[in-house]
């Protein structure tokens, strides 16, 4: 049985032409003739750090394998068992299908509809638009993950782990280039349009310029509390409160919490908007046709992002008709107009 939740049951995996018995290189367990191609890509990931990391203290001993490594008799105690343990996680990890155990404690914790790695990222924008080998580590801490359950009890604002990505190349994944990826898999699902219009945002360098790249990030699947109804920011010009706008509203968010302000940041556009299609084509992979999560379908997210005429980029009204993407006046403020935010670890801030 896979101990892997992050295989999608829609996407079979293709098995390349027949390999011989090593899934990796001589030296590491023979796992039953799997192939390392035929695993999940997560799964994939995680062995190849076990064996690079077990070869690695057979490199240190000049041994071939494990059989040579316990003949050695330079061999620390702290390296014979660090290694058994190694073998044991690459064995597991094989034939049990596991990943790591960062993504495996975010999955027990956040649920796996909120937790979107590789797996997802691939059924969105294709299997060889990401080089796995620049995926970092989960930067959060079990604390930190916890804290989630925390902010959805008080607040009922539910956060997911999103992996954000770059293409293999390291470019990044700009709003532009999103646009026709996300827009082929919609079509293929029958989830109508990514983007409601393309071409008033066509000359904004928010959208042909600024992009993403390869790290994970919290994200709230919900504006949060009190942000609807109030101005983006205070100036010392303006003749409203502080207390009025949406920064005052994250402050007392970040207070009640217990959460330094400074792990909270508004989501961009675009980070927001990918974040919306993942959750929604994983969702929809995840629990069968029709039955995705669409999030920020009836309202927008105010992000900190300027727009040519600057004015700050809002997004929303994410349904089948596609999202808008469009700048407001900080002066303004709208029923329907809140925010989202993502939060950084706590290590990061230490």
């Amino acid at each position: 049985m896979s101990n892997n939740p992050f295989e999608i049951p829609q996407r079979k995996i293709v098995p390349e032409p027949a390999a011989p018995r090593s899934t990796w290189s001589k030296g590491l367990p023979y796992t039953s003739g799997i192939r390392r191609q035929d695993l999940p890509t997560s799964v994939r990931k995680y062995a190849d750090k076990l064996a690079t990391q077990i070869k690695d203290i057979y490199s240190k001993y000049g041994a071939k394998n494990f059989e040579e490594l316990k003949e050695n008799k330079k061999l620390s105690a702290q390296d014979a068992r660090k290694v058994a343990d190694l073998l044991k996680a690459f064995q597991n990890a094989v034939e049990k299908k596991e990943v790591e155990p960062g993504l495996r404690e975010a999955v027990e914790i956040l649920g796996r509809e909120n937790v979107h790695g590789i797996e997802d990222v691939e059924a969105m924008l294709g299997k060889d638009f990401i080089d796995i080998s620049k995926v970092p580590p989960i930067p959060y801490t079990s604390e930190d993950l916890a804290k989630s359950k925390e902010i959805k009890e008080k607040t009922g604002v539910e956060e997911m782990l999103v992996l954000f990505v770059a293409d293999k190349d390291g470019k990044p994944l700009t709003g532009e280039r999103m646009n026709g990826l996300i827009q082929a898999e919609y079509t293929k699902l029958g989830l109508g349009k990514f983007l409601a219009d393309t071409d008033r945002n066509k000359n904004e360098s928010f959208f042909t310029q600024l992009g993403l790249n390869y790290e994970w990030k919290l994200i709230s699947k919900q504006t949060i509390p009190d942000s609807e109804n109030k101005y983006h920011s205070h100036e010392p010009e303006d003749t409203f409160d502080h207390r009025d706008t949406q920064e005052f509203v994250i402050e007392e968010y970040a207070e009640k919490l217990d959460i330094p302000r400074d792990q909270f940041h508004r989501s961009e556009p675009f980070q927001m908007l990918y974040a919306t299609a993942l959750h929604l084509i994983a969702t929809e992979n995840l629990n069968g046709k029709g039955k995705g999560e669409r999030i920020l379908a009836n309202n927008f997210h105010w992000s900190d992002v300027r727009s040519s005429d600057r004015n700050f980029v809002c997004i929303g009204l994410a349904d089948s008709p596609g999202a808008d993407v469009l700048g407001c006046s900080r002066n303004d403020r709208g029923f329907f107009i809140g925010v989202c935010l993502s939060r950084e670890s706590s290590s990061s801030k230490s």
